[in-house]
């Protein structure tokens, strides 16, 4: 179990840190994570590598991180307005119920995705996109060649546009935007003429 934690604790700490942009709250999520994955231990169904199964566990430590941080307070004192920092705290504003309900159905139709992919594409897609390896390391990785990777990456991409082809439909300021780990906007795909 030891050497299972130290083998992707470094890859746990860069996809903390991608998220939290602070290494204290990287450090404290990843640790959090790594507690409760010692503690359900129990839970993990081997139909999924350990990788996998940590991976969510990290994120999901991170969104709380991020969530603890929301309900978090800070007083100002009315009579400083003219200070600028605490001008800024009384313009901060939390997103819109719309843009909740809008951030949750875009990563619904992600994760939708994603389960959608088969498990060779998913794998290298996950890799990529979610703990943020090189080329080089995923292909040490799935035991690959680098040139096998960039066609496994590059299917999975092309799948995960056609996918999420609905979701892209109905947002006017177009998916690039709330989703950019799906590639360049400007790469074309022919989808219709490709084997999905």
């Amino acid at each position: 179990m030891g050497e299972l934690f130290e083998r992707h604790y470094p890859s746990s700490l860069r996809l903390a840190r991608g998220i939290l942009r602070n290494q204290a709250e990287s450090e404290d999520s990843v640790q959090a994570a790594y507690l409760s994955a010692l503690r359900h231990l129990h839970c993990f169904r081997e139909d999924a590598s350990f990788k996998t199964w940590i991976t969510r566990i990290v994120v999901n430590c991170c969104l709380m991180q991020i969530r603890d941080r929301r309900r978090q307070f800070t007083w100002a004192n009315l009579g400083d307005v003219e200070r600028t920092d605490v001008v800024s705290i009384l313009a901060a504003r939390a997103p819109t119920p719309e843009e909740t309900a809008s951030g949750r159905e875009i990563a619904s139709a992600y994760s939708r995705a994603l389960a959608k992919l088969p498990r060779r594409l998913r794998e290298a897609y996950s890799l990529r996109h979610v703990s943020g390896l090189t080329l080089k390391q995923i292909a040490a990785e799935l035991g690959l060649t680098v040139p096998a990777v960039k066609t496994r990456l590059f299917r999975a991409q092309a799948r995960m546009r056609w996918f999420l082809q609905p979701v892209r439909a109905t947002r006017r300021e177009g998916p690039e935007c709330l989703l950019p780990w799906l590639g360049n906007r400007t790469q074309a795909v022919g989808l219709s003429n490709m084997r999905l």
